[in-house]
């Protein structure tokens, strides 16, 4: 299968990363063997900023690494707070790592605890400040008995609470010197420092519990000053103060309503990665922690991608995340292209990102859909107002684009980003995307009300004429592609361009489920789908679900969200994909798959509920007529 195996360390399952941690900022992802694996900062989808950093427990002058087998380990998230605990055993040898990010800081605490006498902690570090091994420094610095790399505007200093030895290298990876002569602190000499590429390692007495602190800052004396002031702090108190904003956190939202067991703790878990892959200076939401930098095996991942901001922007509003969605709403007004469309995708901060299709209409029609989605449920005239000039420059786009010929919008690349064509999800999300603009005209200028709907309902009357296959007896994806595919359902769900209860789209989404259904309740994307394995796709499981909702089917509804339940990792994420016995396959985890869960377990957001009471009235009106 594409994507599993095991990396180049042969430590961690590639592409795979068990726990996420972060706070809107710094963004830190572990693997099943507690490896601090990828560090971001500033931002949570860049820099990168760890080449490795691992722990070791020197005994008897023997330093065995907690990463490396025999040892065992086992792991969980303390309930209802980003905080992961790992316990790691080995013949009698039992220890407790707790890994947090603070809320309001950029630091990231890791504690390490054992019951046995005599050992020491070893901490090996090799940071990649900015991605990059190349013009920075470090040196061992004495008062704190901490270690301070620095390249350009971005530093970071380790320490580790008590106090211990420390020495900077060559970045050469020679850990056995750097462990033998490690310096004690106040006896630091021109070999405790270093520049260009650089590592260090720092050696500390475990008694009873170490604390490994890694501070970011702009520069060397900010890190340090970030730091110290957490050095100074009990480690208890960082980690109770972690906990209760986490709470505070989740009592600000409405509980999840399916009432599936097991499905709350999942919905809670959902809120909280939220709040690691929304970006808190700029509102961008990434689509996963980074985990294909390189883009061997994907085009990457840890971009904002507009299509799936509209989607994680509908699931802000069903569980009341206000704070994020005025946040990536703001983000959606920065990065319209002076056409008044979004582009591929973007960078959280909102620079265009490296992409491969020149032109993805869903995404415009689905920010609209977001936008209308937001006033619906917020009444917000002042924010109304602000998206309006976008929303109207984005939905006279749609309108000019279409084929005098059949009526649809013009050649698009997918919703998968792999085809260009005409799409009947990209008609789809056009017919709800001018819906949403013809309902904000309503409000804001009531003459251009009547020609989006007008142009909507052209759009539709094209759909069932070039898109719905009689032969073969439901819709197909395109008019140069006739085979089933998932996304389908944005026929009804969200965009209500068709009813759900229809004889159409009953049949479509009965062929989708009799094509692509694989294991218990998964679903894949389409007939021949080959992308990192082509396994389920945990949105798409969901997905039906919510159509089955729509179509009045609770039981199919509910089957969707049990689906979920059984295929989350066993720390509660949500993956892209899982294999046909319910193993995660692929990215842990998918902002998008977390958003449909959400979605599926709270009530129908109000416009969407509207856009298909409409579909279902259009098609009575047609039937009587």
């Amino acid at each position: 299968m594409s994507g599993v195996g095991l990396d180049p360390t042969g430590r961690r399952v590639a592409h795979l990363p068990a726990a996420v941690l972060g706070n809107g900022s710094l963004l830190a992802t572990i693997s099943a063997r507690g490896e601090l694996e990828r560090v971001f900062w500033p931002r949570v989808d860049w820099a990168q900023q760890l080449g490795e950093l691992r722990l070791g427990i020197m005994a008897e002058g023997r330093t065995r690494w907690l990463d490396e087998e025999p040892f065992t380990h086992e792991q969980s998230y303390f309930q209802d707070a980003t905080v992961l605990r790992t316990l790691v055993r080995d013949s009698g040898l039992e220890l407790e790592l707790v890994d947090h990010v603070v809320a309001g800081a950029p630091v990231l605490a890791r504690r390490l605890r054992t019951g046995k006498r005599g050992l020491r902690l070893v901490v090996y570090c090799r940071p990649e400040l900015a991605e990059s091994r190349r013009y920075g420094g470090a040196w061992a610095h004495p008062e704190s008995g901490c270690v301070v790399f620095y390249r350009r505007d971005m530093a970071l200093a380790v320490g580790v609470v008590p106090t211990g030895k420390v020495r900077c290298g060559a970045g050469e990876g020679r850990i056995p010197s750097l462990v033998d002569n490690a310096a004690p602190v106040g006896k630091i000499g021109p070999a405790s420092s270093a520049h260009g590429p650089a590592d260090a390692v720092l050696v500390a007495d475990v008694l009873g519990e170490a604390v490994l602190l890694c501070a970011f800052g702009a520069t060397p004396e900010a890190a340090l000053a970030e730091l110290g002031r957490h050095a100074g702090e009990q480690h208890g108190e960082l980690l109770d103060a972690r906990v209760r904003h986490d709470a505070d956190r989740l009592a600000s939202a409405p509980p999840e309503t399916s009432g599936v067991d097991g499905i709350d703790p999942l919905y809670r878990r959902s809120l909280l990665v939220f709040d690691l892959v929304s970006s808190r200076d700029t509102g961008g939401v990434i689509a996963a922690p980074e985990l294909d930098p390189d883009f061997v095996e994907s085009g990457g991942y840890g971009f904002v991608w507009p299509r799936d901001l509209a989607f994680t922007a509908l699931a802000f509003l069903a569980s009341g995340r206000e704070d994020l969605l005025r946040r990536a709403l703001a983000w959606s007004l920065r990065t319209q292209s002076a056409e008044g469309v979004w582009l591929q995708r973007h960078w959280t901060d909102g620079f265009l990102a490296p992409s491969w299709t020149p032109l993805q209409l869903d995404q415009t029609g689905a920010m609209l859909l977001a936008y209308e989605a937001a006033f619906r449920e917020l009444r917000d005239d002042s924010l109304d107002r602000e998206l309006w000039l976008a929303a109207r420059q984005a939905a006279d786009f749609l309108v000019e684009l279409r084929e005098p010929g059949t009526g649809l919008p013009g050649p698009s690349y997918d919703l998968w980003e792999e085809d260009d064509g005409r799409h009947a999800y990209t008609a789809a999300s056009v017919i709800g995307g001018l819906r949403a603009a013809a309902a904000m005209a309503g409000r804001h200028e009531r003459r251009r009300a009547e020609g989006y709907s007008r142009a909507a309902d052209e759009v539709r009357d094209a759909l069932e004429t070039e898109l719905w296959s009689e032969e073969r007896g439901h819709y197909v994806r395109s008019t140069e592609d006739p085979r089933l595919d998932s996304s389908l359902f944005g026929l009804a769900w969200p965009f209500g361009a068709v009813d759900a209860r229809s004889p159409r789209m009953r049949s479509t989404v009965n062929a989708i489920e009799r094509a692509l259904a694989v294991g218990a309740g998964g679903l894949r994307r389409y007939e021949g789908d080959t992308y990192a394995g082509g396994n389920a796709w945990v949105l798409a499981a969901l997905w039906l679900g919510l159509v089955r909702r729509q179509a009045g089917d609770q039981a199919g509804h509910l089957r969707s969200l049990v689906y979920a339940r059984d295929v989350q990792t066993a720390l509660g994420l949500l993956p892209e994909q899982v294999t046909d016995d319910g193993r995660p396959a692929w990215v842990v985890p998918l902002t998008w798959s977390h958003a449909m869960l959400v979605l599926a377990a709270r009530p129908e957001l109000s416009f969407v509920g509207e856009l298909a009471s409409q579909a279902g009235q259009r098609r009575t009106a047609a039937r009587l007529g």
